[in-house]
């Protein structure tokens, strides 16, 4: 993984079913018990989705604290060490990466963890008061570990081990059809990175172009949508800007994915996909710059600048906000949009991935929109940046946007530690929205 990348996982500033966070320690294996409540989240992360345990980052009541480790600290973690350890409790075994990485002068471990290919990882041996054996461990839905407790969790073990198995036929089906030297190449690097990979050069893209860098806006909305499949030339561009005119809507009286025809010069083919970037003013007089890419792979990058940054500008605000119920509306936008963008495009089972990603949140305060009680308490966010990661399989989005969106909206506003969000007040903005068309 690039350096990028890992700064990326360091700093998301919140846990999930594939990022852990641990405070600073060492690797000591004479200290068996913390090393062994190490073992325990390693074979959770494994037998759910994989992921990543960053060491040196501490949890604290308003949020998490970068402390790192001492150079001591550091140097006790090995990539070998670690996995002649774990090779003690896991059948079978896991090859876990470390890797070493340095932020603002400070020093920290990540672990990173893959995913079981096609047969789950048992415990095989105990540790008082830690690991019990015979058991699999999974990551739950409050991104902790525990045992697998009951038929539905084991029934998910079942379908995942199941898809991860016909992930490696294809893939030795490939192989034997095109040439096994050069599919080997391509399938060295998993489908997840590809994507990061697309999703960095769309990053980088909108920033060489951003059409109001000079203004010193911090404050952006990005969603970015992809399937578990990477293939570079899946689709054509015309699937891609038929599907691009499925998704565009209007509820707000700007389209989320803004394509028409009587601006044709806003919307453009690239090398891989097709692409656009506007810039305008709202009724209000704020600015809007939008920028979005949908690729040959199935890959799609949205990004907008945040009214509320503009508005503060324009009004001389020495306040940074973010407007609760314009998370909602992004959230609900776009998760609406991933599912006529991909209607026709992938089968109602295959699984489709959200990452929604706000910028310019440190010392960001979360307020109410106009016509709803103003929030008291001082909702703050304490992280550069806010991130957002779901996968369901496109039916399921389909089936419940609102629902997907209030419940990412919450993650969100936990973020800005509102604790208790009104969820009654999220769902009532986006039902009203999806209720007017424009």
């Amino acid at each position: 993984m690039a350096d990028r990348e890992l700064l990326q996982i360091l700093l998301r500033g919140f846990e999930s079913k594939d990022l852990d966070y641990k405070g600073p320690l060492e690797w000591n294996e004479d200290t068996k018990k913390a090393c062994c409540e190490l073992v325990k989240d390693i074979l959770g992360m494994a037998n759910t989705l994989g992921g990543f345990i960053v060491i040196g980052v501490s949890e604290a009541p308003g949020g998490f604290l970068w402390e790192g480790l001492t150079a001591e600290q550091a140097a006790t973690f090995d990539t070998t060490r670690l996995n002649r350890f774990l090779q003690n409790y896991c059948d079978p075994p896991i090859n876990a990466l470390l890797r070493k990485v340095t932020h603002d002068g400070k020093a920290f471990v990540i672990i990173e963890v893959p995913r079981f290919p096609d047969t789950p990882h048992i415990c095989q041996k105990e540790f008082p008061g830690v690991l019990t054996s015979p058991t699999l461990y999974v990551r739950t839905d409050n991104n902790e570990t525990a045992p697998i407790r009951s038929s539905a969790d084991f029934r998910g073990l079942l379908e995942q081990a199941t898809r991860n198995r016909g992930d490696a036929l294809l893939t030795a089906f490939r192989s034997i059809l095109v040439g096994g030297s050069q599919v080997g190449e391509a399938i060295r690097v998993p489908a997840f990175d590809e994507f990061l990979n697309q999703r960095s050069d769309a990053i980088a893209q909108f920033d060489a172009r951003n059409l109001l860098k000079n203004m010193g806006y911090t404050g952006y909305r990005e969603a970015s949508f992809f399937p578990e499949r990477f293939e570079d030339g899946r689709f054509t561009l015309d699937e891609l800007r038929a599907a691009a005119e499925r998704g565009h809507a209007t509820f707000t009286g700007w389209p989320f994915l803004f394509i028409s025809p009587r601006r044709p010069e806003v919307t453009y083919v690239i090398e891989n996909g097709i692409e656009t970037l506007i810039q305008t003013k709202d009724f209000a007089g704020n600015d809007r710059l939008d920028f979005w890419r949908f690729q040959q792979s199935g890959f799609f990058y949205h990004t907008t600048l945040m009214w509320e940054e503009s508005r503060d500008k324009r009004e001389g605000s020495t306040r940074s906000t973010a407007d609760f119920g314009a998370v909602a509306i992004y959230s609900a936008e776009a998760i609406h949009c991933l599912t006529r963008l991909y209607d026709g495009l992938l089968d109602d089972g295959d699984q489709l991935s959200l990452l929604l990603r706000i910028l310019g949140t440190q010392d960001r305060e979360l307020t109410s929109p106009v016509g709803h009680d103003p929030l008291f308490g001082g909702y703050v966010c304490r992280i550069p940046q806010v991130e957002i990661q779901r996968k369901h399989p496109l039916a399921e989005w389909r089936a419940g946007v609102v629902d997907h969106a209030v419940e990412v909206s919450k993650e969100v506003f936990l973020r800005f530690n509102w604790e208790h969000p009104n969820l009654q007040a999220v769902r009532q903005i986006i039902e009203r929205m999806f209720a007017k068309s424009w």
